[in-house]
């Protein structure tokens, strides 16, 4: 039997995205036909999942003015039943779908309307954030959401959408074997994501050079897209010199590639500065070191205090202090058996934080859409 086909769009994340292509493209081959549209080099076929490149746009305000209308023309290509967009530039896209018959998911990953004011490069973010306001209190009339936080709901309850609460929570199953055959024995510490200047790299730095006044020497090992803008910040650091050749680059790689270097890590960073999105959403990578059984130091606002010292698998720091940072990262190399007992903890407790549940839901909703 032919089974029917979905299509995801995004014009600003990878085509190999966590959220998008691990957790929902990977649960949903099984019973539809899957084709994925966003940021790649080249047409592919990967883990049965039909991928078309599309060109991710430097200058924003020609991403945000005609890059829907080019993601578009090649959806309608695909000739799909269902469509999820990724990125709330893509909301025209959908409406013009929906205009066609087709039904359209609007999976919300962070609180768009609100990050307006986490964006620097944003100008006029008041006259900006009410118009968003406005357009997407009608636009979401004619979609069905996904939110990927609880926090979330609220807002979309004023609205009176319909949607389903899709927790970005890890597969833990993917990721068992990275839990096997490790060496936390070492003095590396380990980051994999978006490479943000809010993802503390700055405030990472600067704690390894204050170890290294202190006699004690790491390596850090990043696995993510760097930035021109963030490097340029990094390289303009007063210690930069005395630590780059102990923070090690190395790109984006594929999930399965970026967590086999973290076989050899010992500490797993999370140091994600205070803004009002982040403050109110857990890091995924939160749940992956856990499940990978990899001691953390991460953030100390109260929702992150709430997994990470409940479950006693990390520690929790000022994301500003990088005194504070280095005390914790010197904390977890110096007590083997501490760090043991939260590597320990961190397994036992991972299931508790798993995509299995929230897969369920989604192949539910995607029923009831074609129902």
């Amino acid at each position: 039997m032919k089974k029917i086909r979905v299509c995801h769009l995004s014009s600003v994340h990878h085509a190999l995205d966590t959220r998008i292509f691990y957790r929902f493209c990977q649960s949903l081959k099984k019973d539809f036909d899957v084709t994925l549209i966003a940021v790649y080099p080249e047409e592919a076929r990967l883990n049965e999942v039909q991928i078309i490149p599309f060109r991710r746009f430097k200058n924003k305000t020609f991403r945000v003015l005609f890059t829907w209308l080019l993601m578009f023309f090649k959806a309608i290509r695909v000739n799909a039943r269902i469509y999820q967009i990724h990125d709330p530039e893509l909301i025209p896209c959908g409406l013009m779908l929906r205009l066609l018959g087709k039904k359209v998911i609007l999976d919300i990953h962070e609180n768009i309307a609100e990050d307006i004011f986490d964006k620097p490069w944003i100008k006029n973010k008041r006259l900006l954030f009410g118009f968003f306001t406005f357009f997407e209190k009608t636009a979401v009339k004619y979609f069905h959401l996904f939110l990927a936080e609880i926090s979330y709901q609220k807002r979309y309850q004023q609205l009176n959408a319909r949607y389903d609460l899709i927790l970005n929570y890890p597969d833990t199953d993917f990721f068992k074997p990275y839990a096997g055959a490790v060496t936390r024995n070492t003095n590396r510490l380990f980051y994999i994501g978006i490479l943000l200047e809010s993802r503390g790299l700055q405030q990472i730095s600067e704690a390894i050079y204050i170890l290294n006044n202190r006699g004690i020497r790491v390596e850090f090992d990043v696995v993510g897209e760097l930035y021109t803008s963030l490097y340029s910040k990094l390289i303009a650091l007063q210690h930069w010199n005395e630590v780059k050749d102990q923070i090690h680059f190395h790109g984006r790689l594929p999930l399965e590639k970026g967590f086999e270097i973290s076989r050899q890590a010992a500490v797993g960073m999370c140091i994600i500065q205070p803004m009002k999105n982040s403050v109110e959403s857990y890091p995924t990578k939160m749940f992956e070191y856990m499940s990978i059984g990899l001691p953390q130091i991460t953030s100390g606002f109260p929702l992150y205090r709430s997994v990470v010292e409940k479950h006693n698998c990390g520690i929790c720091v000022n994301p500003a202090a990088a005194e504070e940072i280095a005390d914790a990262i010197e904390t977890i190399l110096s007590d083997r058996e501490k760090a043991e007992t939260m590597r320990v903890n961190g397994l036992k407790n991972a299931p508790l934080y798993t995509w299995k549940t929230e897969a369920e839901k989604v192949l539910s909703a995607y029923r009831k859409l074609l129902a």
